[in-house]
């Protein structure tokens, strides 16, 4: 899962994201500099890739800047 999120970043950040850039805690905005913008391109690619729904209404957007809480989310969604 963290290759294809590592990915995903890269692709939305112009930067090269590597899976050892991205740890449990990472904060996808302070420790990566993703915006708010970034973030909605992120979620719909969150949802083609993992084949996902994200509720915008539903989730704690404070918490689903973190890897782990994204990753956690997958997974439930995907279980």
């Amino acid at each position: 899962m963290k290759e294809k999120l590592a990915l995903i970043l890269t692709e939305i950040l112009d930067n090269t994201i590597t899976p050892n850039d991205i740890q449990e805690e990472t904060n996808f905005t302070t420790d990566l500099g993703m915006t708010s913008l970034n973030m909605m391109y992120f979620i719909l690619e969150l949802e083609n890739v993992f084949g996902v729904e994200v509720d915008l209404e539903e989730i704690d957007l404070d918490t689903f800047f973190v890897y782990k809480s994204v990753k956690e989310f997958i997974e439930r969604e995907q279980a």
